[in-house]
């Protein structure tokens, strides 16, 4: 069971989540939000000095993502727009009719709707990115399951779930989130998540044994990490 609690540090205000759990993590996520979990009953009075230690860290990822995020263009939903998908760009070619349909071919996404309207083709290529969101993952996690029985944990299964703070995030059940954004990201660095889950699925925070884990599964992690956090949606 775990519960969130917003606290002030030396680094501002933070989001700390208690959960069963042995040592603090902390975290600065993409929007500058400072996140905390800590295990249930670790006192705010060893918490504290943790962040304080880190503070510079914590500066300059807000800093980076500051940065990242005052460069990157918003989407829109005309003829000619840059959209993403599977790491490449491809430019949105609009027409009116019936039935609404989205194609890739070649360099271009094709979409059709009746009215033509933004917010309509905008509906349209979400309801397209989610529909390949669930196959590529699927079809992504599959080689997993085997690796999971072999060793006695939960079988992995995966749900489609909007989060605008996070790629992905795993139960102890065997269920892991992925954000259908993932879709837009090139096929490494979704790998990568997906193996960042599934190492959470024995080891649930992101200590030495997790890290260690994951370096082992995926030696490139730390450079698809940061290719990830810089691909614009």
């Amino acid at each position: 069971m775990s519960r969130t609690e917003i606290i002030d540090t030396p680094a501002g205000p933070a989001q700390l989540k208690r959960s069963n759990r042995k040592t603090l993590a902390i975290s600065v996520l993409p929007d500058g939000t400072l996140e905390l979990v800590a295990p249930l009953h670790a006192p705010l009075e060893l918490i504290l000095p943790r962040v304080e230690k880190r503070a510079a860290w914590i500066r300059t990822q807000r800093r980076t993502f500051r940065e990242m995020n005052a460069t990157r263009p918003t989407l829109r939903y005309v003829n000619g727009a840059t959209h993403h998908y599977m790491g490449r760009q491809y430019r949105l070619k609009l027409a009116k009719g019936e039935p609404e349909q989205v194609a890739l071919r070649g360099a271009y996404l094709h979409v059709t709707t009746p009215k033509g309207g933004e917010i309509e083709i905008k509906d349209a290529l979400e309801g397209w990115y989610r529909r390949h969101a669930q196959e590529q993952f699927e079809k992504r996690l599959i080689p997993w399951i085997g690796w999971c029985q072999q060793r006695k944990l939960p079988k992995p299964r995966f749900r489609l779930r909007s989060m605008p703070k996070r790629w992905g995030s795993a139960l102890k059940s065997g269920t892991i989130y992925l954000n259908p954004e993932l879709i837009k990201a090139p096929s490494a660095c979704i790998d990568y998540v997906i193996t960042h889950e599934i190492c959470h699925l024995k080891h649930p925070d992101h200590g030495p044994k997790f890290r260690a884990l994951l370096q082992q599964l995926c030696p490139d992690w730390k450079r698809l990490k940061e290719r990830l956090e810089r691909a614009e949606g």
